[in-house]
């Protein structure tokens, strides 16, 4: 090592940096290499927050090197070179809050790096921000996302450095997140834009390609070397079976080292919420996944489909699913849950015939008789009274009377 390096050159350790970005970065349009993307997270380390300008930042070869392959002897400085190129020579597009009063959004198209200096004598290289990245990199003090360099740099692919990226500036929500795909290829940089800020290039076009070469693997490789863990679940267009939405479940992992930022600059994810009922909200569907992650012993697939239907139906829906399956006994409380959640079962309802209520009996009306009637009726009974008392045997009871049998009985009691 020579003498101007051995006064300059502060021994790196990754584990100590750490990242501090604009939420917007996170969702902005560019492509990079995986080294140029490790290159760039390595420059943002050198920034300093409190600063309201940037200053110009110097890397070496070695530097580049321990990005590249571990190896300052297997990397070129013409490698480092043309790494360093890339930001100059390709676009970053960054979607701008929307300004009160206008339609569209504005949109920002420029490089990440507006000059680089190379010094072939000292191998190194001079990198100077582009000044318009000011307001995403310098001075933040909301809509921003932190992280350890550790946990990115551990990463081999680009597309999981990004996905890593947009997953941890939206991991302060606390609740599913779905994005397009569209926007998603975005997110990965699977595109690249011109200076118009559209898209002049794409690849792995076709949804399986995308799927199976960028959105899985990196998947699987953030679950395994970083700090959180991520799950996600297809959404198709009605009707269709065109995937047109992902729905991404972001979690911390259990004993996690947490990005701790000096207090002017404390990480989004520790800054309250503007809508105190959202919170509410998004601490209830934690809690909600938590008891059936713990009840139901749902896997890592169980858990991202249960998000799916957090996101897609509601708490609400959930929990009423939850309360049909547990109404009884289940060989399979798991399965039916999920059985429960994706036909939308019912609570059964008991029928109970209504109960048969016997109509009161009326009273016939009693016929209506003349005077005269009655006079003849009762002298007729009279008769048939007197001959069965002198002979039962012969009396035979008159059957042409009209007069009903309750006053023939109370002319009986008169006699």
């Amino acid at each position: 090592m020579d003498e101007f390096d051995a006064k300059q050159v502060v021994p790196w350790r990754p584990s100590k940096k750490m990242v501090v970005q604009h939420n917007a970065l996170a969702e902005a349009k560019y492509r990079l290499s995986l080294r140029a993307q490790k290159l760039l997270i390595r420059l943002l380390t050198e920034l300093d927050q409190r600063k309201d300008d940037f200053t110009d930042i110097t890397l070496f070869l070695r530097d580049f090197a321990k990005l590249a392959s571990g190896d300052p002897g297997d990397v070129l400085f013409a490698e480092f070179m043309d790494t360093a190129k890339q930001f100059m020579g390709k676009f970053v597009s960054i979607t701008q809050s929307p300004v009160p009063g206008e339609k569209l959004p504005r949109s920002l198209v420029c490089h990440w790096i507006s000059s680089i200096e190379k010094n072939p004598n000292q191998r190194s290289i001079t990198f100077s921000f582009d000044p318009k990245l000011r307001p995403y990199l310098l001075g933040l003090s909301r809509n921003y996302f932190a992280y350890h360099t550790l946990h990115a740099f551990n990463l081999d692919s680009v597309y999981s450095i990004r996905l890593y990226q947009w997953a941890k500036s939206r991991q302060y929500l606390r609740r599913p997140q779905q994005v397009l795909v569209e926007d998603l290829r975005h997110y990965l940089g699977t595109t690249e834009t011109d200076a118009e800020g559209m898209v002049a290039k794409e690849s792995l076009k076709r949804y399986n390609d995308f799927k199976k070469v960028a959105l899985q693997p990196a998947v699987r490789e953030i679950n395994k070397k970083t700090d959180i863990f991520i799950t996600f679940q297809e959404m198709k267009r009605p009707g269709t079976k065109i995937i047109c939405a992902i729905i991404f479940g972001i979690a911390i992992k259990e004993g996690a080292e947490t990005v701790h930022i000096e207090p002017e600059f404390r990480a989004q994810s520790e800054l309250p919420l503007e809508n105190t009922e959202l919170e509410e909200t998004t601490d209830e569907a934690a809690k909600l996944v938590d008891y059936v992650r713990m009840t139901y012993q749902f896997n890592n697939e169980q858990v991202n489909k249960l998000h799916g239907y957090i996101a897609k139906n509601g708490i609400q829906y959930v929990m009423d699913k939850i309360v049909v399956t547990e109404s009884q006994p289940r060989d399979n409380m798991a399965r039916f849950l999920l059985a429960a959640l994706r036909d939308d079962y019912k609570m059964a309802v008991k029928y109970v015939p209504p109960k048969k209520v016997k109509p009161k009996t009326q009273p016939l009306p009693e016929p209506e008789i003349s005077e005269e009637d009655r006079r003849t009726t009762v002298e007729e009974f009279r008769k048939w009274r007197f001959q069965f008392a002198s002979n039962p045997d012969l009396a035979t009871f008159p059957t042409n009377l009209s007069m009903p049998s309750t006053h023939l009985e109370n002319e009986s009691v008169k006699r």
